[in-house]
């Protein structure tokens, strides 16, 4: 290679070409195709003489980016051939008369990237495959689209492309996720840049590719068919559980009425769409499966509840191809029905939805090294031999806390690639769909996108690569922060599911500490720097948020003052956080709870105790040192209670009100924070009560769980909106247990939680 194409090279590799497009150059640096040269050009664009919605869409992006990047605008022209210079879009007859014709084996998404002398050549399919492959040269010559609103386009006012013959086709057909920051305009755009193609089942404009078009949710329809069908429902059609019709339940799998419904919507739904690429038919999202004669003897000859599942699919698949001939039909294999029926096998128009609910997402599932992932390993292998295709229904984000860091991005992508080699045609990645910005969610979607396009991504390549280009001088910062909360998961076993408490692991006092002296370092680095200022404040919000949950004076908060060697200022924590959320558009705190009370809580016990210059406690433990007790105030807890309201009477002014049986609120017990293991404890709780007129006998209770102790408290115990203290043990606390309260029976309409605290019992 001569010295000027070394410099070229040089300029592609500092552009961020793909590798393919890279190798290509170093073997046959031929022709280059000067572009744009200071900031001029005199290239067109030529569409097809039918150019579809998106591939005039890929007109207008390629020539705004161009614009941008180097100042250039370049036109736009419909032609049968193209000039000398020009950028060819689409399999038209421009695409043809240079000898690039149309690949029905690039299918919906492939594409084609091809210099053919001084020409460039960008054609793939008219629903997706052109545009995906416009975005595709775009991010080569160095655009990155991080997060909806947040796009990256370097200045370049020379653009010289090498000779390229790039040919890319996705190994999995549906690519999709569920971030709340997905239903909207950008949202969409950022999808369709980053060729994630599902759409969340967001109908989605053409010119952005349309959707893979899938009807239903990929796993519960049961009842929604039924209900399009129009049939009326009788008992005897209902799931048969204890002898007794569950209803609204499941349906019976075994009755001829419940199949020729289900048939009659579906292919209603074929005539109404026949674009579909499949109808779900599947489970609803509750235990309650049928146990009736005929649905039970297949479950017992197939050693799997699937076994209704698998012969109820198959029956409905055969006769629905009656009438629709190239039907095709996914049912699930979630909870109940994951494990694969024994010889019972879909047929090759049914296809599996498989859901790794019950997986750890700190640990790669290829390893299997705890019971959740092997289990999850060997039925997903099982599915494997008898399905023709798999599609993956995965969890991404902590539900329980939403601004709380969670150590599963190291697993994105090589979960993403395991699911590629055990043949899955597709993922569905749920996100937080009904909260926006939360943890690291700008590197989770964005790793994601790219892991689904390209499984056999290096995972470290793709967050360094986020790291320092999202975060500019504080990528160093952010990464160290990173390895510090995912570091503790390289070195021990612990289950990491889709609810996270604050005992987790890698949030002890020393990760913390860690954690935070790595993001000042990226803070110090940033500084002066507004847009990654900006960007770093989100990447620190969870540490903060763990701070203001933990408070003053305990192991973590004198931990992190130690290694950052200032004292903290709980009011400047709470502060941050509330520019964090507002910055950020960030609206909950959890699946149901909005932030802006828990931000309201953190301000105002941040005020009380710098007017105090101690914290709030109970009146209880006024007399009391510090060091004595371990308090957690309700603000503090980990599973949400349906209200953190202000409460008259209340230690610090709020309490969490339980209105159900339901263990909403929970509380994770540390062996760093709130116990040493081996000691015994009794744990104190003060509540009040909004009881019913004339309540007896028991009415509420809290306890330890697993393995703990349970508290029954009457009527008359609790009394009527009075502040009472009501104490549990002694017991042994051990890792993994969490304290737990709920209303029993029905003579409470609520019960509201002050706080509780931990002190140790003397032997």
């Amino acid at each position: 290679m001569n010295c000027a194409h070394r410099k070229r090279a040089v300029r592609m590799m500092q552009a961020g070409l793909t590798v393919a497009m890279l190798a290509a150059a170093a073997a046959t640096a031929v022709a280059d195709v000067t572009l744009v040269a200071d900031g001029k050009s005199d290239y067109v664009i030529v569409l097809p003489a039918e150019a579809s919605e998106s591939e005039k869409w890929a007109a207008e992006e390629l020539v705004a980016h161009l614009k941008q990047m180097s100042g250039a605008t370049l036109a736009v022209q419909t032609a049968a051939e193209a000039p000398e210079k020009a950028v060819v879009l689409g399999f038209g007859d421009a695409a043809k008369a240079l000898g690039v014709e149309a690949d029905p084996s690039l299918g919906d998404d492939g594409f084609v990237v091809r210099t053919v002398g001084s020409r460039l050549v960008i054609a793939g399919s008219r629903v997706r495959g052109t545009l995906y492959g416009v975005y595709t040269l775009l991010e080569g010559l160095g655009v990155r689209w991080w997060y909806p609103g947040e796009t990256f386009v370097p200045s370049q006012a020379t653009i010289v492309l090498p000779e390229m013959n790039d040919r890319q086709v996705p190994k999995m057909e549906y690519r999709d996720m569920m971030f709340l920051e997905n239903f909207s305009a950008a949202g969409r755009l950022w999808a369709a840049r980053n060729k994630v193609n599902g759409m969340a089942w967001d109908d989605t404009p053409e010119k952005l590719g349309g959707r893979y078009r899938v009807s239903g949710n990929l796993v519960h329809s049961y009842n929604s068919l039924l209900d399009a069908s129009g049939v009326k429902m009788t008992d005897a059609m209902w799931a048969q559980r204890d002898g007794k019709p569950k209803v609204r339940s499941q349906p019976c799998l075994s009755h001829p009425d419940v199949l020729a419904a289900v048939v009659k919507a579906v292919i209603a739904q074929y005539k109404a769409d026949p674009n579909l690429e499949f109808v779900v038919v599947g489970q609803e999202d509750n235990g309650n499966f049928c146990q009736c004669e005929a649905c039970a003897a297949i479950d017992k000859e197939q050693e799997s509840n699937a076994g209704q599942v698998i012969r109820f699919a198959n029956q409905v698949a055969e006769q629905v191809q009656k009438e629709i001939p190239d039907a095709k039909i996914v049912t699930a294999a979630y909870q109940w029905s994951r494990k694969p029926p024994k010889t019972l096998k879909p047929l090759d128009n049914v296809y599996i939805t498989l859901c790794s609910i019950e997986c750890d997402f700190a640990h790669p599932l290829a390893a299997g090294s705890n019971p959740e992932n092997k289990a999850f390993k060997e039925d997903i292998e099982g599915w494997g031999k008898i399905a023709r295709k798999i599609f993956i229904w995965h969890y991404v984000g902590n539900r329980d806390h939403y601004l709380m860091p969670n150590a599963e991005i190291e697993t994105l992508v090589p979960n993403t690639k395991f699911f590629a080699d055990n043949a899955c045609a597709g993922i569905f990645n749920q996100g937080m769909h009904v909260g926006s910005g939360t943890d690291m969610v700008q590197l989770k979607m964005w790793l994601l996108a790219k892991a689904m396009w390209n499984p056999e991504a290096d995972s470290r390549t793709l967050i360094e690569e986020f790291c320092n280009g999202f975060y500019g001088p504080g990528g160093a910062g952010v990464l160290k922060y990173l390895d510090a909360i995912h570091g503790v998961a390289h070195k021990q076993e612990f289950h990491n599911g889709r609810r996270v408490h604050l005992n987790a692991p890698y949030l002890y006092p020393e990760v913390l500490a860690a954690a935070e002296t790595a993001l000042r370092q990226a803070e110090n680095a940033v500084a002066g720097q507004p847009v990654f200022e900006r960007r770093v404040r989100h990447a620190h919000m969870g540490v903060w948020y763990v701070l203001a949950k933990r408070g003053p004076g305990t192991a973590t908060w004198r931990a992190v003052e130690d290694a950052v060697d200032v004292k903290l200022d709980l009011a400047a924590i709470a502060d941050s956080l509330a520019r964090v959320v507002d910055e950020w558009k960030i609206n909950r705190i959890c699946d149901p709870i909005e932030v802006k009370p828990w931000i309201d809580w953190a301000k105002q016990y941040a005020a009380a105790i710098k007017e105090s210059d101690r914290l709030p406690v109970p009146p209880e433990l006024a007399d009391l040192h510090p060091s004595s007790y371990r308090l957690v105030q309700a603000c503090q807890f980990d599973m949400y209670p349906k209200w953190w309201a202000p409460a008259e009477g209340a230690s610090d002014g709020w309490a969490a009100h339980v209105p159900s049986a339901g263990w909403h609120t929970q509380y994770g017990l540390s062996p760093k924070e709130d116990f040493e293991p081996g000691k015994q404890y009794k744990l104190t709780v003060r509540a009040k009560a909004d009881l019913k007129d004339g309540a007896q006998g028991e009415v509420w209770e809290f306890g330890v769980y697993p393995k703990g102790k349970t508290l029954r408290v009457t009527a008359e115990q609790l009394g009527q909106g009075q502040w009472r203290t009501f104490e549990l043990g002694p017991w042994a606390p051990q890792e993994g247990q969490y304290f737990w309260t709920a209303l029993k029976g029905s003579g409470a309409k609520a019960v509201s939680i002050d706080c509780l605290w931990i002190q140790e019992v003397q032997p």
